[in-house]
């Protein structure tokens, strides 16, 4: 029967034919055979169209073959011919609305039995998904049960484990990240969180993990999931990194005081000169212990601009320099209640400079201005860069309160600074040394610094302007 309710559901144009042809095909046999009635066999074109037909068709079908029952019935011209007809009628009808019923339901298994198959392939297709993300991830990840074993580890994670191709399933993780197995033993509830410890591989190389960790509980008891990247190369780069640009800072800082420090030196020479026209002077003791200052002093001096001058040639990119300014600037102006505004040119060429230097520059710059506006009604600073006059020109202006005496600004250990008032100092100095420049630009209201940079394919060597 099910075959047969499935084929009509397919084909109803020929469902309703056959039932119709066959509807009169028992009418006419029934009307010929006048001996016994046929009437039953109505059954057959009933069930073959309850399928398709509605509950009021399946009524008005029912109605319809217990009349014909009765027109061509022996007893057709006996008494109670009313109530034979309702009685099959009904008898029709029940085995139509049962037919009805059970198709229902068969469409709604067969439903039911095709969405569990559609869930159960797009389940396996991203079961199969996440095994090729895992598999080809560069992070390196694992699972951990309760007993800190290994359950799940993608190559990767053999990988940064050293263990050279060896199954990591059942590996104990507290050979090789011990905190893992810590915080498996500390945790109550679902944890997310990131870590950054110490990791040891396999033949006991250590390195320095940071790790994406997240716990969830089973029926076993709590698991671990761990997303692993090995950061001693970039903690290495970093450190690197870092020092060369603590030594050119350095180097740049101590050209400056030098530069200092000679001029120093020469009105000492001058003025020790003059003291030497005084009769008897140069047999004093102090005078001379005075000229083997003055000496050492102008020798240091030297040492330092000799060794300023030993730099190197850097370029670097504005704007992604500007990018991890904003990165790390304007949270904390937001957190002053303070808006930043940027408006930064398309197409900004290279620069010559540091890269890590003239981020440094910038933040300097930054923090100035967000103390400028601590207590200014309207806090706003804006950031503006694009090349003018074949510079490369980036402005930090604030809505602050001003700057007093602006010939002071750029003197190391000035009164009245925040704090030793080197930070413009020695900014100026880097920007000077890379063929730049850095200078208070007055404005109606509030201050604007200007940091100039020379462009990086300009062959030709400038002065600041």
């Amino acid at each position: 029967m099910e075959d047969v309710l499935e084929l009509s559901e397919q084909h109803r144009a020929w469902a309703y034919t056959v039932t119709a042809v066959l509807a009169l095909f028992i009418a006419w046999l029934d009307w010929r055979i006048v001996t016994a009635s046929l009437g039953f066999l109505y059954v057959v074109p009933i069930v073959l169209a309850s399928g398709i037909l509605s509950r009021w068709h399946i009524l008005m079908f029912a109605t319809i073959c217990g009349v014909l029952r009765e027109l061509f019935s022996p007893i057709h011209p006996t008494p109670g011919a009313t109530a034979r007809i309702c009685i099959g009628t009904a008898g029709f009808a029940l085995v139509g609305f049962f037919v009805s019923e059970l198709n229902r339901k068969r469409q709604l298994v067969t439903q039911h039995l095709r969405e569990r198959e559609q869930e159960m392939q797009r389940r396996y297709q991203a079961e199969q998904q996440l095994r090729v993300v895992i598999e080809t991830s560069p992070l390196a990840i694992l699972t951990v049960n309760n007993a800190g074993k290994v359950l799940v580890a993608n190559d990767s994670a053999q990988q940064l484990l050293g263990l050279d191709g060896e199954p990591a399933e059942g590996l104990d993780i507290q050979l090789h990240l011990p905190i893992l197995n810590r915080f498996l033993q500390r945790s109550t509830t679902n944890l997310r969180t990131t870590v950054e410890t110490k990791g040891q591989r396999k033949g006991g190389e250590v390195f320095l993990a940071h790790i994406w960790l997240s716990t969830f509980c089973t029926s076993s008891g709590p698991h671990l999931a761990a997303f692993i990247w090995d950061a001693s190369e970039d903690l290495r780069d970093r450190e690197g990194t870092g020092l060369d640009s603590m030594m050119a800072t350095s180097r740049i800082l101590i050209g400056a005081v030098s530069h200092e420090i000679r001029n120093l030196a020469a009105a000492a020479v001058a003025a020790h000169a003059g003291l030497s026209s005084l009769p008897g002077i140069d047999g004093v003791e102090h005078y001379q212990a005075l000229g083997a200052i003055i000496k050492g002093l102008q020798k240091i001096a030297a040492s330092g601009l000799r060794l300023a001058s030993q730099r190197s040639a850097a370029v670097a990119d504005l704007g992604m320099v500007l990018d991890e300014t904003r990165v790390v600037v304007e949270p904390a102006i937001r957190e002053c209640g303070a808006r930043i505004e940027w408006k930064i040119d398309g197409g900004l060429p290279l620069v010559q400079g540091d890269h890590h230097n003239l981020l440094q520059v910038f933040l300097n710059l930054a923090r100035n201005c967000q103390q400028a506006i601590a207590e200014a009604a309207d806090k706003v600073l804006t950031v503006e860069a694009g090349v003018e006059n074949d510079w490369v020109q980036v402005r930090f202006r604030d809505t602050g309160c001003g700057v007093s005496n602006p010939d002071e600004l750029f003197t190391p250990f000035q009164p009245g600074a925040r704090s030793t008032g080197l930070g413009l100092y020695i900014s100026r100095a880097v920007l000077r040394s890379h063929g730049g420049d850095l200078r208070y630009e007055p404005c109606p209201k509030g201050s604007c610094f200007v940091v100039q940079l020379w462009p990086a394919e300009d062959p030709q060597e400038r002065a600041p302007v």
